[in-house]
């Protein structure tokens, strides 16, 4: 028989080294192990998991992609429009190119969407652009169609009745400091951007308006008011009128106050100078451009 090494065992009973026990395996989350995570099946998941990761699996694709398109759409479009940061202008006195952007509410739907989707998609690229731009906003149908074509009348009037003057508006009161300042406008096409299908109908319908409706405002038809029937009233005692004055109510100051505090009513809109059977007949003003700005729609 082949003797015990006895020069290891003085060895390990010299270092001192004592036995450990194996740990326990740590225990696994129970979700997991429903799951069959980490420890993946040899066989495929249910019918129900396999559904589960199907249609999560599409979802996050579909809002990975949406995302990064988006994101090269905008780098696309910005480096597109980065020369036009770079243009100088002329002299420190002038004014520099400003776009209109016309918005308007959808049907059936509120401002705030038409907002979003400019502030989400338009304004990085118009901020690379580095032009400035004013907004057009409509709360309501027909506001931007009656913007459109105040606007094109404003520009009539100077030229057709200068002696008239004219509603002294923010931007009325503006233009005229720059014409005393002899501030140059600028000499170039400044550009309209239109959001929405349904504010591209009513922008069409303002530049109709403008240039071939009249200057003045159609005569709006009188509405007769109801003359109240006459009652016969029987003479009253005067003991009577005294009870029925102290029987009032007093109207009480609150009432009043809430009153004064009311935010002003919001201007009427106004009615359109002309319909669409009236363009065949209309004559174009003098000022009319001989060619207007061509439209690109923009996807």
């Amino acid at each position: 028989m082949a003797e015990p090494n006895t020069s290891t065992q003085k060895a390990a009973a010299g270092t001192g080294a004592t036995y450990k026990a194996p740990s326990p395996k740590p225990k696994q989350n129970p979700a997991l192990r429903m799951m069959g995570l980490p420890n993946l099946p040899r066989k495929l998941p249910s019918r129900n998991w396999l559904i589960f990761w199907a249609i999560t699996g599409t979802i996050s694709a579909a809002i990975i992609y949406d995302k990064r398109e988006k994101k090269r759409a905008t780098a696309k479009w910005k480096h597109a429009v980065a020369p036009l940061a770079k243009d100088t202008i002329p002299s420190a006195s002038q004014l520099p190119r400003k776009l209109t952007v016309y918005l308007e509410a959808p049907p059936g739907d509120g401002l705030r969407v038409a907002q979003d989707h400019f502030i989400e998609y338009a304004k990085p690229v118009l901020a690379a652009s580095g032009l400035d731009w004013e907004f057009v906003q409509g709360r309501q149908q027909g506001d931007v169609r009656a913007a459109v074509a105040e606007k094109i009348r404003r520009e009539r009037r100077k030229y057709e009745r200068p002696d008239e003057e004219d509603l002294q508006t923010d931007e009325a009161i503006t233009e005229s400091l720059r014409k005393k300042n002899k501030v140059p406008e600028y000499d170039g096409v400044k550009g309209d951007i239109i959001f929405g299908l349904h504010t591209w109908k009513e922008y069409m319908r303002g530049l109709h308006e403008g240039w071939l409706g009249p200057l003045d405002p159609p005569a709006r038809p009188e509405i007769l008011k109801p003359v109240p029937a006459e009652t016969s009233e029987t003479p009253k005692v005067e003991g009577e009128q005294s009870e029925e004055k102290k029987d009032e109510p007093k109207d009480e100051p609150k009432d009043e106050k809430k009153e004064e505090e009311k935010k002003p009513e919001r201007p009427p809109q106004p009615i359109p100078y002309n319909t669409t059977a009236d363009y065949p007949l209309a004559s174009l003003p003098p000022q009319i451009p001989a060619e207007f700005s061509p439209a690109n729609p923009i996807p």
